[in-house]
């Protein structure tokens, strides 16, 4: 993650997005339209925040079984 000298960036654009969750850059729009994404309106910008993606990829996180 980049980062500004002092803090990391919070708000990730689309393709950011895409590549942290390992999807193609269309799926996250996709997921992001139907709502199954959070994401932020910045103006006329989709924005992704990294806390709240984190929380998502837990969400959905699917244990293995040993």
């Amino acid at each position: 993650m980049r980062s500004n000298g002092t803090v990391g960036k919070r708000l990730l654009n689309v393709r950011e997005a895409a590549q942290y969750l390992g999807l193609e850059v269309d799926t996250v729009y996709k997921k992001s339209r139907l709502r199954e994404l959070p994401s932020v309106k910045v103006g006329r910008a989709l924005r992704f925040d990294l806390k709240a993606l984190e929380r998502f990829v837990e969400q959905h996180t699917v244990e293995t079984i040993d």
